[in-house]
């Protein structure tokens, strides 16, 4: 998993895979536990889509199988939680590119002082 790679040596990186309810059935658990990610990603339910509504990255003419399920979407949050990246995918196919988004990463400015005083780190 290429990704997984990407951000292997990374400390307190936060990754949050967010699924609409219905994607959540036995073959989802098998996936997650078969690629070992539970113990590197928390998993959220979006109940309703209400998530995937509001960010407008539901999809479009789905199949009855995929009725609330989002477009592949990565959004790359710095740690004061504002967004400095948002890709939205079309294509299940085509995956954004974890060096890439590796790279982003490494950019991100650092932690404000103002966050880290509300935090009690100062």
């Amino acid at each position: 998993m290429e990704l997984r790679n990407a951000f292997a040596e990374v400390e307190g990186l936060r990754i949050v895979w967010v699924m609409a309810d219905d994607q959540i059935n036995e073959k989802t658990h098998r996936f997650i536990d078969g690629m070992g990610l539970r113990d590197r990603v928390t998993f959220a339910v979006d109940r309703g889509s209400r998530a995937i509504d509001a960010l407008g990255v539901r999809l479009e003419n789905p199949e009855p199988i995929e009725q609330g399920v989002p477009h592949p979407t990565t959004y790359l949050l710095d740690a004061d939680g504002i967004v400095r990246f948002a890709d939205v995918r079309r294509d299940y196919h085509v995956w954004l590119d974890a060096a890439h988004l590796r790279k982003l990463f490494d950019a991100l400015p650092k932690r404000t002082q103002a966050a880290r005083s509300a935090d009690g780190a100062d």
